[in-house]
């Protein structure tokens, strides 16, 4: 980079660092406004609040983005055993549950991988409750709730309860189907591992009878509504660099880790580069995607909202930092890489450059604010946390229970997050040549046929390559 650069960098590195912006933001939309989960009022406060920084923080033309979607209301659940003996249980409403009453045998079906379920196949499921947990597969695999819930769906399941397999009276949540597109078919629940376990050693692990009462709806036609903001670039300005994370929580929680520590970061990066618009070459575009947990769904309609502009954003960076906020943790900021491979060498050269070790991988998910993007062949990157070998056991952690809250968070690793976030912007906005190419579609659904993919995003109806949402 130029001097004059260099000089912008060390001085946005100091801001970020002698900063506690980050920290006032948080303690403010964690401790006093709360989950901000979709159609809450909480919610509208948040994003109010962020409007109101991003003006702060210079720029007057912060605004926000509306979409419609499948909205829905938490009710009261009550889970009774029927046979061989009756007893209540705590539980939870997953969200998208539509709701209902269903009464039924229960299956246990363990991890409640695709293994798992074509092991048993539909005689075993269809007319039954089926009962999975949050861990991994026999084989290791990570397999996400909502591939669990599709193919309990698909299989003739008339319920659906997930246990959390970490322990601590945490009921998990989580969503069951994308918001963008529809509600769920089947009353689905969360229990502890501890009411989870209990269940099963009182009927010996022999099928038992429950009902599931859930009070919860789907409302269609909800509105919510993406933050974003601009810094606008000079020779390369019709090239968009979008950067952004989500800022919705579940409404069980604060919703600290996942995700307001990525939205946090987001207004961070916007803060302390909002002074130097016209400097870089290329525009960045600042995002605040709200109900991403209810099936990425923000970040799908502003795709669906700009598809005819995806052929100008040189690269997306989606922020999901919930491991990176965790005071336990000695993790650092790590990206993986979806596409295309060559963003790797790049991501690299900047660990190199910046003297800061960087964990770098490629992976392939659909469950986070990316993938819409990466469906439009955009070149697309992930920022989260370095990985630890507890993450394949806790998998979450704290995450999609009560216990996601602020006490958690170590607001340092956040800067340091926020730091590492400018000095990547900063290069990539005045990168002379182009920063990837983008992926032909053709190319994109192949490989999602020969990984296996189309078959998980089947179960999960978010297959649909010709239509954003």
């Amino acid at each position: 980079m130029s001097e004059d650069l260099l000089d912008v960098e060390r001085d946005v590195i100091g801001d970020i660092w002698q900063n506690s912006e980050i920290h006032e933001n948080m303690l403010y939309m964690a401790d006093q406004l709360g989950s901000r989960f979709p159609g809450t009022e909480s919610e509208k406060m948040a994003q109010e609040y962020m409007l109101e920084k991003l003006r702060e923080y210079g720029y007057g033309d912060a605004r926000t983005e509306e979409f419609t979607y499948h909205g829905w209301s938490r009710g009261p659940v009550t889970l009774d055993m029927i046979e061989p003996l009756e007893r209540e249980f705590p539980a939870i409403s997953l969200a998208l549950s539509p709701g209902g009453t269903v009464e039924g045998e229960v299956v246990d079906l363990g991890s409640g991988s695709p293994g798992e379920f074509e092991s048993v196949g539909r005689e075993a499921v269809e007319g039954r409750i089926v009962l999975c947990s949050s861990a991994t597969s026999p084989s290791g695999e990570r397999v996400h709730r909502r591939t669990k819930y599709g193919y309990a769906v698909e299989l003739g399941a008339i319920g659906f309860i997930f246990m959390n397999h970490n322990p601590g009276q945490l009921p998990p949540t989580g969503s069951l189907r994308p918001a963008y597109r529809m509600g769920g078919e089947i009353p689905g629940i969360g229990v502890s591992l501890e009411t989870g376990t209990l269940m099963l050693r009182l009927t010996k692990d022999e099928p038992f009878r429950a009902r599931i009462v859930d009070e919860s709806r789907v409302v269609p036609g909800s509105v919510s509504a993406n933050i974003v903001a601009e810094l606008p670039g000079s020779s390369k300005r019709d090239e968009w660099i979008v950067v952004g994370g989500h800022y919705d929580g579940h409404d069980i929680a604060q919703g600290a880790m996942d995700n307001l520590s990525g939205a946090a970061v987001a207004l961070e990066a916007a803060r302390a580069l909002g002074g130097y618009g016209g400097l870089f070459k290329r525009s960045i575009r600042f995002i605040c995607f709200g109900c991403e947990e209810i099936g990425v769904t923000g970040s799908t309609c502003y795709v669906d909202q700009h598809r005819d502009e995806m052929g100008e954003v040189a690269i997306m960076i989606n922020l999901e930092l919930g491991g990176l906020a965790d005071r336990d943790g000695t993790q650092h900021a790590a990206f993986t890489v979806y596409q295309p491979p060559e963003l790797e060498e790049a991501l690299e050269a900047l660990g190199d450059e910046i003297r800061y070790s960087l964990t770098i991988s490629r992976e392939f998910s659909a469950a986070s604010d990316h993938w819409p993007f990466y469906l439009r062949g955009v070149p697309t990157i992930y920022m989260h946390a370095e990985p630890s070998p507890l993450q394949l056991i806790v998998g979450r952690g704290w995450g999609h229970t009560s216990a996601d809250t602020m006490d958690k968070v170590d607001p340092r690793n956040l800067q340091e997050g926020a730091m590492v976030l400018a000095r990547l912007l900063i290069r990539l906005a005045n990168q002379e040549g182009r920063i990837a190419e983008h992926t032909p579609q053709a190319n994109i659904i192949r490989r999602l046929e020969e990984t296996g993919m189309r078959r998980v995003l089947e179960i999960e109806k978010k297959w649909h390559p010709n239509n954003v949402r």
